[in-house]
């Protein structure tokens, strides 16, 4: 019975340490897995890099009271700073601005650097024995014990947790377990602290950049930013800031090239819609098929290859659409177009579906829709939803006072577009601006400049580098007046136009000498510049 019972005391004895192991291990386990569980609702809760670090270290203090514990991380020229320390007397860690600081290891300096080259976790008993230990510059620590863990993000090394201790084997394979699998967790929380201070530095620069594109616009599309003091150009910009800040439909009328679109983005600019969107589209650009497709959009399935895709109704919905060349829409197109307006809701082809839009219209053409009407070409009742409001634009000849001061505006944009320093316009090329009867209006004159700025050879645009063809009036025609009473001002009127026609041809055939112009009129040289000076030449 004796050594029954001694042999049942022995194991009574092992299964109660092997309980107590088991026992022990599991609260080792459960403590690990606390520890990772707090690390990972600390640094969750926070995007910035300081805190971050701040947090790692104020928890492996407390976890695993080592006297010194700090993260280093990975600067840009490849050194190592230290972004967080916190040491056994420290109530709290110490941050860093990384910026700030000067590296205190290269990679593969010391043993933080090197287990950042090795990507390996060093653990030292007595770094004082190892000749890899290298001491911090100026630090009052002398550490005997040492771990230090690399933390890898997306397969790059970012930095690297170092603890220390003045005693001896103070860290355990145990501690090196529970860093290794904290590491992964600082690493992905770090890793998500730049991203997102990147993320927020390019937000603050992309909103910086709206806001000067913003201020741009608005400076470009101002009606005082609008080049033009002559009295027909001002009349139509008074009338565009009367009726800017409403919703009603606008049609522009003019010539081709006398800027209807300038006056369109100007209209919404400076309109409570300014904010939305504004989109155009040239309906004579495009066939009566794909510009339906275009206004109101299209369903998926409609013809092979075919995706659905909003129209420019819907992208403009909260702006304005400009409907660029009107006069140039199919009948079949009008009538959608009417029904759109009129119901503010587009089907898109080949759907059954209506949508709402909300769209202020702006609509512009070079053709004559009084005539298109009569003629059976435009639809009278679209024709008058569309002209709430009418802006002629005069052309360029009728506003002659503006034509220098624009091709001065068009020379600094395309001197700095194009990087062609220039001095100005030549006496030579004024003088030859102004005899240009500008049959192209604006768009002609901005082309005209900006081809003389790519090919002038000296530091003045000279006449013959703007490329004009010299092109003088065959006749002229005059309309009577129905009552004798109108008959004086017809009179004057015609008068002003035979001698300006006269001397644009004398001007012209002297190569702009006035002199020599005066000569070929019979005018002594004061009386032709009163002249030119009374009809804007």
């Amino acid at each position: 019975m004796t050594d029954e019972t001694e042999r049942l005391r022995r194991e009574r004895d092992q299964y109660a340490r092997s309980l107590a192991e088991l026992t022990d291990r599991f609260s080792q386990k459960v403590e690990e897995l606390s520890l990772v569980r707090q690390v990972g609702d600390a640094l969750g809760a926070s995007l910035d890099l300081s805190t971050v670090c701040g947090r790692t270290v104020d928890l492996l203090q407390e976890a695993l009271s080592p006297e010194n514990c700090s993260v280093m991380l990975v600067s840009a020229d490849g050194g190592l700073v230290t972004v967080a320390a916190r040491g056994a007397f420290d109530e709290s860690a110490r941050t860093y601005e990384p910026a700030a600081q000067s590296p205190t290891f290269a990679v593969g300096e010391g043993i933080a650097g090197i287990a950042v080259q090795t990507r390996k976790v060093i653990r030292l008993g007595d770094a004082t024995l190892d000749p890899r230990f290298k001491r911090r510059p100026g630090a009052s620590v002398r550490p005997r014990s040492l771990v230090s863990i690399p933390l890898s993000s997306r397969d790059q090394i970012i930095g690297v947790i170092n603890l220390s201790d003045s005693v001896p084997d103070a860290f355990e394979p145990r501690h090196e377990r529970v860093l290794a699998i904290i590491g992964n967790a600082v690493a992905i929380a770090v890793e998500n602290a730049r991203l997102f201070s990147e993320l927020s530095r390019s937000r603050e620069a992309l909103a910086t950049e709206n806001q000067s594109l913003k201020r741009q616009l608005n400076e470009r599309f101002s009606f005082g930013g609008l080049v033009g003091t002559s009295p027909a150009f001002r009349s139509v910009l008074q009338l565009a800031e009367k009726v800017s800040n409403t919703s009603a439909s606008v049609l522009i009328t003019g010539d081709s090239g006398t800027g209807k679109e300038l006056i369109a983005r100007t209209l919404h600019h400076n309109s409570d819609r300014s904010e939305g969107p504004f989109v155009a589209i040239n309906c004579a650009a495009l066939p009566e098929s794909l510009l339906e497709a275009e206004l109101f959009g299209i369903e998926r399935g409609v013809a092979t290859g075919v995706d659905a895709r909003p129209g420019t109704f819907e992208r403009a919905s909260g702006g304005t659409l400009f409907l660029d060349e009107i006069g140039d829409m199919a009948l079949s197109v009008q009538a959608k177009l009417l029904r759109v307006i009129q119901e503010r809701q587009v089907v898109r082809v080949g759907g059954m579906k209506p949508t709402p839009v909300d769209v202020r219209l702006v609509a512009a053409t070079h053709r004559h829709l009084a005539e298109e009407i009569a003629s059976g070409r435009f639809r009278e009742d679209l024709f008058y939803r569309l002209k709430v409001v009418t802006i002629t634009l005069p052309p360029l000849r009728n506003r002659r006072a503006d034509i220098i001061p624009l091709a001065e505006f068009f020379l600094t944009r395309f001197t700095i577009r194009h990087q062609r320093p220039t001095s100005g316009l030549s006496q030579a090329a004024v003088r030859a601006i102004l005899a240009h009867p500008w049959p192209g209006n604006v768009r002609q004159l901005e082309h005209a400049i900006e081809q003389a700025v790519l090919v002038a050879d000296g530091e003045e645009i000279e006449a013959e580098d703007l490329g004009l063809e010299v092109a003088l009036p065959s006749g002229i025609r005059v309309e009577l007046p129905e009552t004798s009473a109108d008959l004086p001002a017809i009179m004057s009127e015609v008068q002003d136009l035979v001698e300006r026609t006269i001397i644009i041809r004398a001007l012209t055939e002297s190569g702009g000498n006035r002199t020599r112009a005066a000569e070929k009129l019979g005018l002594a040289r004061r009386t032709l510049l009163y002249k030119l000076q009374k009809l804007g030449l």
